[in-house]
């Protein structure tokens, strides 16, 4: 999706009409085009802080903004399957491992081992990785759940510093 940051500056365009010597005019529309790179940046700025919670909610992808010519591209981007950072970690030598007896109901364990065969994987491979995937959600949700702590300590700061009257 790409938003245009041009409807801003031609909403400039009504109000420049109201301004009668033509030089005067001329002018403000030199100082309002000079001004572009900062209002695209801070355009930028509350977009990327308006997504923050967004990119904080959704699991397994993300909104991702670049500043392009004359505007904001968003694009909703999907984080690439594979091994995720704990699988990686876990990727242990054959002297690393640890048995594991476990007790599983006959019906969740033939379709652990379908899921497994369709992968090409082995069940104690895939039952390893689907924990490691587990692990990892629960430790970004509990990433997400401290940079939204600090995102409202901040604004709880702001919002009680003195003004400036």
């Amino acid at each position: 999706m790409r938003v245009s940051i041009d409807a801003i500056f031609d909403a400039f365009d009504g109000p420049l009409l109201l301004v009668e010597d033509d030089r005067e005019r001329e002018r403000i529309k030199r100082v309002l085009e000079a001004s572009r790179p900062a209002v695209e940046n801070a355009i930028y700025r509350v977009f990327s802080e308006a997504l923050a919670p967004v990119n904080d909610s959704l699991d397994g992808a993300r909104a991702d903004l670049r500043l392009v010519e004359n505007g904001i591209e968003v694009e909703i981007v999907e984080e690439a399957e594979g091994p995720t950072t704990l699988e990686q970690d876990f990727s242990l030598s054959p002297g690393d491992v640890e048995k594991l007896t476990l007790r599983i109901i006959e019906p969740l364990k033939k379709a652990a081992a379908e899921a497994a065969a369709e992968e090409g994987r082995s069940l104690n491979n895939w039952i390893s990785s689907a924990l490691a995937r587990h692990l990892e959600r629960r430790s970004r949700q509990g990433r997400r759940e401290m940079r939204r702590a600090a995102r409202e300590a901040r604004r709880a700061a702001r919002s009680t510093r003195p003004s400036a009257d």
